[in-house]
């Protein structure tokens, strides 16, 4: 009887083909070697990065040749956005390091369109594997890719959130549609079975929430009031209606869950790494030889999908590490001493109408710049409401630019400009989330150059690196160069730290502007420090013991009904303008006020419900 046990658990053993899943996700650019502050923000360790992936990727695919066994390597999007790597030539080199990594799929998150649908079209066509998007419509887009290992054909299904587009500009997202991914899940994954696929692996970009247990807590409880087909499903709901599948590989957001999702309901893993070239997962997939059926999964190490790319744990090719940190170095070179402007034409839509709901004051003066910094809580919080209620404070209140925190959607935000005809924008182009954004009448103002300081270390800056634009004011024979930073600075757990480290770094940054005759420079944003915090307890150190600097709203500390952040119990001045001294011209007649917009809304909770929890703060530079 033992013996009988013995030769059917060596059969069982053998039986079974393992197949190595290997996957990334939302790597924005980041492949070259980085310090891990998340970890550790005084003594951070060394990521080596792709140097260590592409040796780790080397080994694993010789082993797995010994041991017939098989290997895909899949990407779930977001994979060249946020870094100047990836930025400086629209991706190309890190589908050429993909190509040597030999992945074998990819699908497309919402930061990929950053430069428009034909850039990723010029990408298909130099990758070595397919860009995959079943509910995707669009040039050069697959919707699936069988792969056969050892006679075992994998269905590879890519998937695209279907909110994409409000994500994501209308000039960036031209010739390209989408439809609902529950209306093509079922119907695809039964087309590849019967295309023979005998393991199905949905590939997708739509991403697994923060606190995943409670939003699929809260799904699970409204599950009869919940229609998959008229919303835009996130991974968590994506896996429960993926009956059929097997393993679904997201990304779309940039946190990882070292322990893997399983659905109880349609039976469905689902997994999502770290993100920003931090970590890569690496799963098992175990499939029975004789049915070809999935039987289950194991992780490459005990407990963990996820592996963080530390020097202390991974060893890297050093040929690779050297052409990897070279290119790194000549990226940020390249978007640091060349001008870079990003098309920000919108076309003018006639049936869009400015409604006129409230009495708002111009406050618009001859002669004057008026500077506002305003942050727009999660725009849009209400949608169409919050971009009709934005769009008319703003050409009611008719200042020469305004810098806006919090964009969450692109899409969103080009409704909004094409009811702003007056300026023109720039925005973002290398955060993980919640963009930066700075308007500017196109009559009197000029973007000559568009920059994002920190893009390869933006930790202290909470992943959304300071935008800057370099100006020129022009009205009246009046001409002005200046430049202007917009910064929203980390909030929350460990925010101090990194608000005093981002405050550091941005002070030797704008020195060095400085010091290099660029002398007009304004830098304002959502600081979440208040000016009146006690010392040790606020970032503006390096900048207070400036004397160059001065923060114009310094005047309005004493006054409690000029306070930006008015939300009970954390009333604050948040939201802050610094200046320097050449700009001001020692002039102590400019206007400076936190715009009671509250007020002419009818109240706080009219604001806050439709535009944001933050007033906006102005200041007005007489320029003669």
């Amino acid at each position: 009887m033992k013996n009988k046990f013995i030769i059917f658990f060596l059969f069982a053993v053998l039986s079974s083909k393992n197949i190595h899943l290997i996957t990334t996700n939302d790597v924005h650019g980041v492949i070259a070697p980085q310090k891990a502050y998340f970890m550790n923000p005084n003594f951070p360790p060394d990521i080596l990065g792709w140097a260590s992936y592409y040796k780790y990727v080397k080994n694993l695919r010789l082993e797995a040749e010994e041991n017939n066994e098989g290997v895909i390597l899949l990407d779930g999007g977001n994979f060249f956005q946020g870094n100047p790597v990836g930025l400086v030539d629209g991706g190309k080199s890190i589908i050429e390091w993909m190509n040597l990594l030999q992945y074998d799929a990819i699908t497309l998150g919402a930061n990929d369109f950053i430069f428009g649908t034909q850039n990723l079209i010029n990408l298909t066509n130099i990758a070595d594997f397919p860009f995959l998007g079943a509910n995707l419509i669009m040039e050069n887009i697959l919707p699936y890719k069988l792969k056969n290992i050892g006679g075992i054909n994998i269905g590879i299904i890519g998937v695209v959130p279907s909110n994409v587009s409000e994500m994501v500009l209308d000039n960036d997202f031209q010739n390209a549609s989408v439809v609902n991914e529950y209306s093509i899940l079922q119907k695809t994954i039964s087309l590849v079975k019967e295309k023979g696929a005998n393991v199905v692996i949905i590939l997708a970009s739509n991403g697994i929430p923060w606190d995943r247990e409670k939003v699929y807590d809260d799904f699970i409880k409204n599950i009869n009031d919940f229609d998959p087909s008229e919303n835009s499903l996130n991974a968590l709901e994506l896996t429960y209606y993926a009956s059929g599948a097997d393993i679904v590989v997201t990304g779309g957001v940039s946190k990882g869950y070292p322990k893997i999702w399983y659905d109880v309901h349609s039976h469905v893993y689902l997994t999502q790494n770290y993100g920003n070239g931090t970590e890569f997962g690496h799963i098992i997939l175990e499939i029975d030889d004789k049915t070809k059926l999935f039987k289950g999964l194991k992780t490459a190490i005990s407990g963990r999908v996820g592996q963080t790319l530390l020097a202390d744990q991974f060893t890297a090719d050093d040929d690779i590490l050297t052409l990897l940190t070279d290119l790194d170095s000549r990226a940020n070179k390249l978007l640091m001493n060349e001008n870079h402007t990003y098309s920000n034409e919108i076309k003018f839509n006639g049936s869009k109408i400015l409604k006129d709901s409230w009495n708002i004051p111009n406050l618009d003066l001859e002669d004057e710049l008026e500077i506002v910094t305003w942050n727009c809580e999660f725009f849009p919080k209400e949608d169409e409401i919050t971009v009709q209620s934005l769009a008319e404070a703003v050409s009611d209140l008719n200042p020469d630019l305004i810098a806006f925190q919090e964009i969450r959607k692109r899409g969103w935000f080009d409704d909004l400009m094409r009811l702003l005809p007056d300026y023109n924008f720039a925005i973002a182009m290398q955060s993980s989330f919640m963009d930066n954004a700075i308007i500017y009448k196109k009559d009197k103002i000029k973007l000559i150059n568009q920059y994002e300081p920190f893009a390869e270390n933006d930790y202290n800056f909470a992943g959304r690196p300071p935008l800057q634009c370099d100006l020129q004011y022009n009205s009246n024979g009046t001409i002005l160069d200046f430049t202007i930073i917009n910064l929203h600075m980390k909030c929350c757990d460990s925010g101090l730290i990194r608000r005093k480290n981002a405050s550091k770094m941005l002070h030797n940054y704008v020195d060095d502007l400085y010091s290099n005759k660029q002398k007009n420079i304004i830098v304002l944003g959502d600081w979440n420090d208040d000016l009146r915090d006690k010392p040790g307890e606020h970032c503006f150190l390096p900048f207070l013991n400036d004397n160059r600097m001065y923060f114009v709203n310094t005047p309005l500390l004493n006054d409690e009904s000029q306070i930006s952040y008015p939300k009970p119990p954390y009333r604050s001045f948040l939201d802050h303008i610094l200046v320097t001294e050449d700009l001001l011209q020692s002039n102590s007649n400019y206007r400076i006020m936190t715009i009671p917009i509250d007020d002419y809304m009818g109240g706080y909770d009219v604001y806050e419900e439709f535009i944001s929890d933050h007033k906006p703060v102005m200041v007005g530079i007489p320029l003669k």
